[in-house]
């Protein structure tokens, strides 16, 4: 957007390089503290617009708790503090991001509420596919429940943000979880239903990992990850399927060109129906696909349908984007999948704040979207939704060329969680299968 923060989640790597936080210096005198403490009130806390004015005095008055203990709280700990402060926005562009280590030989998925592993060291690898059920004695809904503490947004995002930290034992002894700093005793239930106890310690993470689903079995939606859009021919729908993973030009070339051509191959090959997935798009500048996307259920017709794949990745810019295509639509637009990532009013369009001695990096969100009334209430809204002629959260320069540009388009949708439901599941994963993509075919099969 506009939108500053791109995830670029690999979905079985999950790494989330991009959001890395840089390399703390590793000072944590009071001075040192202290001066972090000052430039997370500056510069995020007070530029930040999504507090709610009780979160706002919650979030002053942890700081001069912090300010009090200034060189006597240990690294980890003092990072979760700033972390669990910023989610007291409860916003999910609102972002803190823990200092890089390295974590336990396993990193996890969060599906329907419980955390998977699905990625694994060699000589851990009897993890792959099973489910957390405790952290040194404590449950795993206890665990998730800490974990939600340090990002905001809605539970299933705050979750997906929560992947790195899970396999930090040093982050889960600052949240009362691990005993020690350096290792931690998980405790896994494996799908025969047989219980896996192991302690796991840090280790940096290798290219031998192996991964939950072969390559052999990754399903079209999953693969060629490092695409940021691309399609393919559907005729056992009478469809063509769009996946847009970023709103972005890329090295292949302009988004807008793009969906362009696609429109004219669907055209050229007599395609009646779309499928548009939408499931790991995690953001971007939704102005390069508005006018194109409000457009396209029009121009498919009244003989076609169109299908919205959606999940909880499903955020930022592509729960936009979602929204102009549901909202032009309207019942010819079916959504599918899982409820996407956040809630039908945010606040976005991040700054960056880096934090010297702490490494914690932060994002501030400065202007408001609502995708549910329009932004006929609120005068903060980013301009390209705002309502014509209204005062907007855009600076003055930016909302004058895109009023003399592309201008307003605001959004009105009463909601994006999907007509049908189809989740994936850690055994679709296992097996390789596409639950959304299966539920359009039923669907299509249903109505011809």
């Amino acid at each position: 957007m506009m939108f500053g923060r791109l995830l670029a989640l690999t979905f079985f790597c999950l790494l989330a390089a991009l959001g890395r936080a840089a390399a703390p210096d590793g000072a944590i005198s009071r001075e040192a503290q202290t001066e972090d403490l000052n430039i997370f009130r500056r510069d995020f806390l007070d530029a930040d617009r999504s507090y709610s004015d009780a979160a706002r005095r919650e979030a002053e008055h942890r700081l001069q708790t912090l300010e009090a203990k200034a060189g006597s709280t240990e690294a980890a700990a003092f990072a979760v503090d700033l972390c669990q402060i910023a989610a007291l926005a409860d916003n999910g562009h609102t972002t803190c991001k823990l200092p890089h280590a390295d974590g336990a030989p396993v990193s996890f998925l969060p599906v329907g509420g419980a955390f998977y592993v699905i990625t694994a060291s060699p000589r851990n690898s009897d993890l792959l596919g099973s489910r957390l059920i405790a952290v040194d004695g404590h449950p795993a809904a206890a665990v998730g429940s800490a974990l939600r503490s340090l990002h905001g947004g809605v539970a299933a995002w705050r979750d997906i943000e929560a992947m790195d930290a899970l396999a930090r034992p040093d982050l889960l002894h600052a949240l009362g979880l691990a005993r020690a700093t350096g290792d931690a005793t998980y405790r896994f239930q494996a799908g025969d239903g047989h219980v896996i106890e192991r302690k796991l310690a840090p280790e940096p993470q290798r290219k031998d990992w192996v991964k939950l689903l072969p390559k052999d079995r990754v399903p079209w939606p999953l693969q060629d990850q490092q695409r940021a859009f691309r399609w393919r021919d559907a005729p056992e729908l009478d469809a063509i399927v769009v996946e847009i993973r970023r709103n972005l030009d890329d090295k292949t070339g302009r988004i807008g060109d793009f969906l362009a051509k696609v429109e004219a191959d669907r055209s050229r090959l007599g395609r009646k129906n779309l499928v548009l997935d939408m499931r790991f798009n995690t953001g971007g500048n939704f102005m390069l696909t508005r006018d194109f996307l409000t457009a396209w259920p029009a121009r498919i017709g009244t003989q076609g349908r169109v299908f919205v794949l959606e999940s909880p990745f499903t955020f930022s810019a592509g729960m936009v984007d979602v929204a102009y295509v549901k909202q032009a639509g309207g019942d010819r637009v079916t959504l599918v999948g899982d409820t996407p990532g956040d809630r039908l009013t945010f606040f976005a369009d991040q700054q960056q704040v880096s934090l010297p001695h702490s490494g914690v990096t932060l994002q501030y969100a400065t202007q408001r979207y609502d995708l549910q009334d329009g932004c006929r209430t609120y005068g903060d809204c980013f301009v390209g939704i705002a309502q014509p002629g209204s005062a907007t959260g855009t600076p003055s320069a930016t909302a004058a060329a895109i009023d003399q540009g592309k201008s307003r388009k605001p959004i009105s949708v009463k909601t994006l969680d999907p007509d049908i439901a189809a989740p994936w599941s850690v055994d679709d994963l296992l097996k390789g299968r596409d639950p959304g993509m299966a539920a359009i075919q039923a669907a299509v099969a249903r109505h011809g």
